[in-house]
């Protein structure tokens, strides 16, 4: 498979290929995340090989994380003048 294309990178499937990797909730969480920070940034936020999507509970720990960084994106945003 090409570098960049589907079946390379867990985050690259969820927000460029919108398929889901981790479940719904987690997918959705990823693509807000991703309209605040840029593609290198979201890469680097996360050690995204390191989740299991078949395990629930490293998916719901995973899902605690991306609402925290969510919300502090958030934050900052509005903090900095951003309209939301």
């Amino acid at each position: 498979m090409a570098p960049g294309g589907p079946g390379d990178h867990p985050m690259t499937h969820i927000v460029k290929y919108n398929l889901e990797v981790f479940n719904h909730t987690c997918d959705e969480l990823v693509r807000e995340i991703a309209k605040f920070v840029s593609f290198n940034e979201l890469s680097e936020m996360f050690d995204w090989f390191s989740i299991n999507p078949s395990s629930k509970s490293e998916v719901e720990e995973f899902e605690v994380q991306l609402k925290a960084k969510l919300q502090f994106l958030r934050e900052q945003a509005e903090k900095n003048g951003w309209e939301l």
